[in-house]
């Protein structure tokens, strides 16, 4: 596997999910959308500077999508009763309920797309390993990158 490989594996992982997880008509976020969801879902009542921390955008872009996802009905906004100058972040009724379906298993979605239903229980099962082998904490920080070119 080459890093070409690995980005077309993780495109096509990212195009699973998408249809595992939502239904026809569902509209599909943006990535900066999509981001800041997944944040305030692990992170409920998280503030707008811990959003911007997370995802690595900056304030006035987090706050654009946050007032966007307001508007939706997706967020839900409120004054930090502690620090009445910050502004907390919660999901919504409807991303409360997208999540519930999300958590259903792919299994489904794995054996429409392989055409097997042996196939998709394999492949089931390596994104399993390979969840539990880079989803951990420490995975989820990657190293910096160091460069081999010698400086002089």
């Amino acid at each position: 596997m080459d890093g070409r490989q690995l980005n077309r594996l993780g495109r096509r992982l990212i195009a699973l999910a998408r249809q595992a997880s939502t239904s026809p008509g569902d509209r599909i976020p943006s990535s900066g959308e999509a981001a800041v969801l997944g944040e305030v879902v692990e992170s409920p009542g998280c503030s707008i500077r811990q959003l911007c921390e997370r995802t690595g955008f900056v304030q006035s872009h987090v706050s654009a999508i946050v007032a966007e996802l307001v508007e939706r009905g997706l967020l839900r906004t409120e004054t930090d009763p502690a620090d009445r100058r910050r502004t907390l972040v919660h999901p919504g009724t409807p991303l409360t309920r997208g999540v519930d379906r999300r958590l259903s298993p792919i299994d489904d979605t794995l054996a429409t797309a392989l055409g097997d239903a042996d196939k998709a229980g394999e492949a089931a099962a390596l994104i399993d390993r390979l969840a539990a082998l880079l989803l951990t904490d420490q995975a989820a920080t990657p190293s910096p990158v160091v460069s081999s070119a010698k400086g002089s």
